[in-house]
């Protein structure tokens, strides 16, 4: 052979994407404390928005599916809008509620250095939960979703190609998930335990304006007839390196 395995390997996974188009198949994800001197997300009643400035930059993570290349890092700005819409709130015991909603909007990263959105997630008929009080929010909730039952979810790739990762321009099925934590109505920073939670009107909707911090992954993979390119593409390429 004239080239290691590394090398038929590589050489594998740039044909599979030449013959598979729009194949995504990466892991993303942000902490929350890479967004310094910010929240993450800010709402009050039915609409949860971005609490991050044009200059609170978020730290993009992108993995090979927890596989054997280094993580990518990339400074961008985040953008949300979402919708809730109240389903109910079921008593869980010792008076605490979980309250449960329907979320719909989608949310963008904003490579700072491009000026150019490299992703985008859109969604609707996902879970956003929170315990609470009768008529409140303590402080963590969360925002998840796939293309089980009702949700629908879908991941777009517009930055640059990136073989190794397996990454081209396109949108595919994906999931995501957000952890919610130290949600507060005071939007104090520094933040202390000001204010914790957020209280509920009439319409189990919060009644004023909260923030919080957060996490968040999303995942996507190729289509049953991309992955079908994949392997064909890469076994035809390491044939022809032998």
């Amino acid at each position: 052979m004239t080239a290691t395995i590394a090398n038929i390997r590589m050489a594998a996974a740039i044909g599979a994407l030449a013959l598979a188009g729009s194949a995504n198949a990466a892991l993303f994800s942000f902490a929350s404390n890479t967004a310094d001197r910010a929240w993450i997300f800010t709402g009050q009643g039915d609409t949860v928005t971005h609490a991050t400035g044009p200059t609170d930059f978020v730290t993009l993570h992108i993995d090979d599916d927890n596989g054997v290349l280094p993580r990518l890092d990339v400074s961008t700005q985040f953008n949300a809008n979402i919708e809730l819409i109240h389903q109910a709130s079921v008593p869980i015991g010792g008076g605490d509620f979980s309250h449960n909603y329907l979320a719909a909007g989608s949310y963008t990263f904003t490579d700072i250095f491009t000026n150019t959105v490299i992703l985008t997630i859109n969604f609707e008929g996902v879970l956003f939960t929170a315990r609470g009080g009768q008529d409140s929010w303590y402080t963590t909730a969360a925002l998840q979703g796939d293309n089980n039952g009702g949700g629908s979810v879908s991941v777009t790739w517009s930055g640059a190609s990136i073989p190794a990762y397996q990454l081209a321009p396109g949108t595919l099925p994906g999931s995501f998930a957000f952890g919610l934590s130290a949600l507060n109505s005071s939007g104090a920073l520094p933040y202390a335990g000001q204010s914790p939670g957020a209280s509920l009107g009439m319409d189990m909707l919060p009644s004023g304006t909260w923030w919080s911090e957060a996490s968040w992954t999303a995942f996507t993979v190729p289509s049953p007839g991309t992955l079908g390119l994949l392997a064909l593409g890469g076994l035809a390429m390491a044939r022809r390196r032998r």
